[in-house]
């Protein structure tokens, strides 16, 4: 069995985390989603990331297969949800699971669940109990990896390029 586990990125990885966010556009478009398609995310939200300290690896056998933001501060695109609702119990303080990528060559092992579990437990370390996600409407594949990691879909929200998003939601 692997051992994996989470670290933040470091100021000088920038090309590492650019590379595996690249291989990713690369396979969603493949896949025909359109998302991460039109510049997004780029160099400088990356390094924004790393800057504020909420980019961090997966690392499987001491090698970085992986890359998420842990978002802290909210959202401006997570305040209205269409066609649907947060649940009652939400909190106001909440965390966001952004720019989950696995790198080339590990797609299909089952990374992005382990990703996403050690991301939760990053959160509930940060003391948050309320922990959110979203995805492109035709990401059928993170869909279908939010959903078995707890998660429960809860409307439309729409990002910063105000294309709509699938929102999701978990509590611990």
């Amino acid at each position: 069995m692997p051992i994996t586990h989470l670290r933040k990125v470091q100021s000088n990885e920038l090309a590492t985390v650019t590379a595996i966010i690249e291989e990713a556009k690369t396979v969603l478009k493949g896949r025909g989603v359109d998302l991460w398609q039109e510049g997004y995310p780029d160099q400088a939200i990356l390094q924004d990331d790393i800057d504020r300290g909420i980019a961090y690896f997966l690392v499987k056998d001491g090698k970085v297969v992986g890359v998420a933001a842990l978002e802290t501060q909210g959202e401006a695109s997570y305040d209205q949800i269409h066609e649907g609702q947060w649940r009652p119990d939400s909190k106001e303080r909440y965390a966001i699971l952004h720019r989950v990528a696995i790198a080339k060559g590990h797609q299909g092992e089952g990374l992005a669940s382990i990703f996403i579990q050690h991301l939760i437990s990053a959160a509930v370390a940060l003391d948050f109990s309320d922990i959110r996600i979203d995805t492109h409407l035709d990401n059928l594949a993170m869909q279908h990896v939010i959903t078995k990691n707890g998660f429960q879909e809860c409307g439309v929200i729409y990002n910063n390029d105000q294309k709509p998003c699938v929102a999701y939601q978990c509590f611990v």
